[in-house]
């Protein structure tokens, strides 16, 4: 059973990739970031439900989105925010909105994918080196205040080794003290259940449950300060896992 789940996982991300991304980011490329969303954000999410649902096997028992409307256009605006549990959070995010991501400048270096994601907006990253981490902060003001088109940012850094969003006092608020010192609004996602899905080695476990709520857009002129501004943005990511962590149980085995 467990080869034929990565057989399974294996073919529908070749057809999605070579069939449907890869033309579609072809296509793409010689135009403007905001046409190319435009572009791929369909193929996204379509190849996003086919891993999460048909490749992983896993039922999204609670997907939700409160976002005003004009927050859920194609390129939305705005930063993003959300938990970290696993890979598949990527393609869990995208079946509700596509959202250029930073992302670790190791995820350029996967064949097909790497490529493709810058295609289509990702700013790559080096954590470990501050001229990195500065350019890609002066990158994502011009995208965010100039280009108006939103970023995708995990402000825990790294995944969560147990399943539970990190405390607020962990969080990296870089780019929420940004937000609000420029009046940008922050809509914060929350995200259950995807860390049971891959096993250590790799293995994807089916027939897991995994949610996601994305909260509606939290305005920073409504706040005091960065502080307030930035818990309240965290406070509804905590909020919306704590829901659905009592209406799903520990289903995956990886909470408590």
């Amino acid at each position: 059973m467990q080869i034929l789940t990565q057989i399974k996982a294996i073919l529908v991300l070749f057809f999605g990739l070579f069939f449907m991304l890869v033309p579609a980011c072809i296509i793409a490329l010689p135009f403007g970031l905001r046409r190319r969303l435009k572009i791929v954000s369909p193929v996204w999410k379509l190849l996003s439900e086919g891993i999460v649902r048909l490749a992983c096997g896993a039922k999204i028992d609670i997907s939700e989105d409160h976002r005003s409307p004009e927050f859920a256009g194609t390129p939305p605006y705005g930063l993003y925010i959300a938990n970290h549990q696993s890979f598949i959070d990527i393609p869990l995010i995208i079946t509700k909105f596509q959202v250029p991501p930073i992302m670790k400048k190791e995820v350029l270096y996967i064949p097909v994918f790497g490529w493709m994601g810058w295609i289509s907006g990702a700013l790559p990253v080096s954590r470990s080196k501050t001229s990195s981490r500065r350019q890609v902060f002066e990158k994502t003001k011009r995208r965010i205040l100039k280009d108006r088109i939103g970023i995708q940012v995990y402000p825990e850094g790294t995944r969560s080794k147990t399943g539970h969003p990190k405390p607020f006092g962990e969080m990296k608020k870089t780019l929420l003290v940004f937000a609000f010192n420029e009046k940008i609004p922050v809509i914060p996602t929350s995200i259950y259940g995807t860390r049971g899905i891959l096993s250590p080695k790799g293995y994807i476990n089916t027939k897991k449950h995994v949610g996601i709520i994305v909260h509606k857009e939290l305005d920073p002129r409504a706040f005091p300060d960065a502080e307030s501004f930035s818990r309240a943005c965290w406070d509804k990511v905590l909020e919306g896992h704590a829901a659905m962590l009592r209406k799903l149980g520990p289903l995956n085995g990886s909470l408590s």
